[in-house]
């Protein structure tokens, strides 16, 4: 009888523990908060940025039409993507094109590359494949704009800012699938050769993929710098924060969420899909609202 009676209670647990892992890496999270600065021009006060990152593939329900309408439902001015859009295993990025299609011009919408980006783009040249070239192609055609070390300018009410989209060397990454050597951090000077030196007279927002290099960011000179690539760290505990980072790095100093140096901010996601480790842990998918606001 006693073990009649312990099959419900172990099948009750293993039902809510596969609940509570599915609504981990299912049920997105709407973060919001408030970016100051006293260089925003006043025309942008309160303009609304929703910013995600590192969807990897995933859908959100067919077509990604979850993911859109959660979107939508902000009402942004501006979208903004900080890479790893695709999959570099055994993806085509019809996942983000199908968001950009739901989505349907609702606003702006800006992309950066990650490391995943370069990685298809090498195995493109490496085995004659156009992987990357098909999704440009796509993601272009579904209203996309990609900055590949490029900035464009958004003018508002006869003020502007510019975004930027910064694409690094796989070697200013660290793990298997990259190239990474001692001596090989970030400089400013790349930014500078690849980007070229920021507007002085306006408000500059980086779109970076890997948070690692904050410091440089700021000293290049970008007030606001968007970025993923740690996924929160993949496992999040109570008062630590994210464990590691997909190239397992224990406990990054730059997991989620705002951080500052002197003048500039820089937000980390959390991201949407996962990578190397295919699940989260108390770390659920986040679409972040950004509101800018003139000090």
């Amino acid at each position: 009888m006693r073990k009649r009676a312990v099959k419900p209670v172990v099948a009750a647990i293993l039902g809510l523990l596969i609940l509570f892992l599915y609504a981990g890496n299912n049920w997105i999270q709407v973060s919001r908060l408030q970016v100051k600065s006293g260089d925003l021009p006043q025309a942008f006060d309160g303009f609304k940025i929703v910013h995600i990152g590192d969807l990897h593939g995933k859908e959100f329900g067919p077509g990604n039409a979850n993911l859109a309408r959660m979107i939508k439902k902000q009402a942004p001015d501006l979208i903004l993507t900080s890479g790893d859009m695709i999959n570099s295993r055994n993806d085509d990025g019809g996942a983000f094109i199908a968001l950009l299609n739901e989505l349907d011009g609702v606003c702006p919408v800006y992309c950066s590359l990650g490391n995943h980006e370069q990685l298809v783009q090498d195995r493109d040249q490496n085995t004659g494949t156009t992987v990357f070239n098909s999704f440009e192609k796509s993601l272009r055609g579904a209203g996309g704009n990609l900055l590949d070390n490029q900035r464009v300018e958004l003018s508002r009410n006869g003020d502007a800012i510019y975004i930027y989209g910064l694409t690094t060397a796989l070697y200013h990454y660290t793990g298997g699938d990259t190239a990474y050597w001692e001596g090989a951090d970030l400089k400013a000077e790349f930014l500078e050769d690849r980007l070229g030196p920021p507007a002085q007279d306006r408000y500059n927002i980086l779109l970076a993929h890997n948070p690692k290099y904050f410091g440089v960011y700021r000293d290049w000179g970008a007030h606001l710098i968007l970025a993923g690539h740690i996924h929160g760290g993949i496992i999040r505990l109570p008062y630590l924060g994210g464990v590691f980072s997909p190239d397992i790095t224990f406990f990054p100093p730059y997991d989620a969420g705002l951080y500052r140096l002197g003048e500039s901010q820089m937000y980390v996601t959390r991201g949407l899909g996962n990578s190397t480790i295919p699940f989260r842990l108390l770390n659920r998918p986040e679409v972040t609202i950004i509101e800018l606001i003139r000090e």
